[in-house]
């Protein structure tokens, strides 16, 4: 072999040695072969399981887990500007959208009404990417009576925005506080009587739960899931118990920090911080094995936004019984101890100008 050949030789064999070292090197440093926090998987290497999950964790550390306030809403919508009006999203039932009774005083003027299991629907996609493209500001906010089905719409929104089906640039998807019952208090709001049982023990899972498939139509999915989703899971006049039902007879999930967590918390609940409840570690979910599937989930929270976007990610992802009915108690942790949580206040009303009629402009 000349000395030429033999030079090029080991250039050729020293520049390959240098490249399996770099793959060695940024898998060992979390490459993109990892799907730990800090990495990201290439599309190829995400299950449909994982792509749902990463949209949950994306969505729940997001801006968009803070309601605005019925005045910054009611602000923008009458300083003359129309530039700076968001779309809103009304999610009752058409009835109530229209009309005026002693549930509903009408619709915020401009808003258009999708039923909140009818939003991920083909039509009803189309008909609010449409409304949304008329918007300078690329806003949705979301709205229903009192905040819990605007809640459980929210994560749906979100992964459909950020999938381009509501237009580009991916709209911002926000939450109304308190939902109408906050901009024109018609609707009644909620008591806080209650002051049973908190403990501090720390509840252990019963044991490691294997974790479901999920479809490769999200669009599919969702609709499926809103179909079959409870509103709010309230507790019962006069007992301790939620929908007639025991504590025992739920699994009990407590989503606040594990500070608030073990100030106190409802019997039986086990801790699973909602900000990392679908976080992947190591190629699998630790948080979400935590969670026994034995029993219907009851997801409790020091809010009813957090509540039931948590629920309705669980219900994305299968994690429940054989039907789609994993819960948030109704208005959050307060309702069962008013020494903790958040509770509507008379500082929370507000008659803020509605229209009525069928059409987004009172007509």
């Amino acid at each position: 072999m000349s000395r030429n050949r033999i030079i090029k030789a080991l250039l050729m064999a020293g520049a390959a040695a240098l490249a399996l070292l770099l793959v060695v090197l940024a898998a060992g440093c979390g490459g993109s072969t990892g799907t730990t926090a800090g990495t990201t998987a290439t599309a190829a290497q995400q299950t449909n399981f994982d792509k749902t999950a990463k949209m949950m964790t994306e969505f729940l550390n997001s801006p968009s887990v803070k309601p605005m306030s019925p005045t910054e809403l009611n602000t923008i919508l009458t300083d003359g500007n129309p530039n700076n009006d968001p779309l809103v999203l009304d999610v009752r039932d058409e009835t109530d959208y229209a009309n005026a009774s002693a549930k509903s005083p009408g619709h915020i003027k401009g808003a258009i009404n999708v039923p909140f299991r009818k939003v991920a629907d083909p039509a009803n996609v189309s008909k609010i990417s449409t409304a949304l493209a008329s918007h300078a500001d690329k806003t949705i906010v979301v709205h229903c009576y009192t905040a819990h089905t605007q809640s459980i719409d929210m994560p749906v929104l979100y992964e459909l925005a950020q999938s381009g089906q509501l237009g580009t640039p991916a709209p911002k998807i926000v939450g109304l506080d308190w939902g109408m019952m906050g901009y024109n208090s018609v609707e009644t709001p909620p008591t806080y009587n209650n002051t049973y049982p908190l403990e501090t023990k720390a509840n252990q899972p019963a044991a490691s739960a294997s974790l479901p498939s999920v479809t490769n139509d999200f669009q599919k999915q969702a609709q499926a899931v809103l179909a079959d989703m409870p509103g709010r899971l309230n507790i019962d006049k006069g007992a301790q118990t939620v929908k007639d039902k025991p504590l025992s007879d739920y699994t009990v999930i407590d989503i606040r920090s594990a500070d608030e967590y073990a100030k106190g918390h409802m019997p039986g609940a086990v801790n699973v911080d909602y900000k990392t409840m679908f976080n992947q570690e190591n190629g699998t979910y630790p948080n979400l094995k935590k969670i026994s599937t034995a029993k219907q989930i009851l997801v409790v929270g020091d809010n009813q936004y957090t509540e039931e976007f948590v629920a309705v990610g669980l219900n994305l992802l299968n994690i429940d019984q054989s039907k789609f009915n994993t819960g948030a108690l109704g208005f959050d942790i307060a309702t069962w101890n008013n020494t903790v949580g958040r509770q509507f206040t008379a500082a929370d009303k507000h008659t803020f100008p509605v229209v009525t009629g069928a059409t987004p402009d009172g007509s």
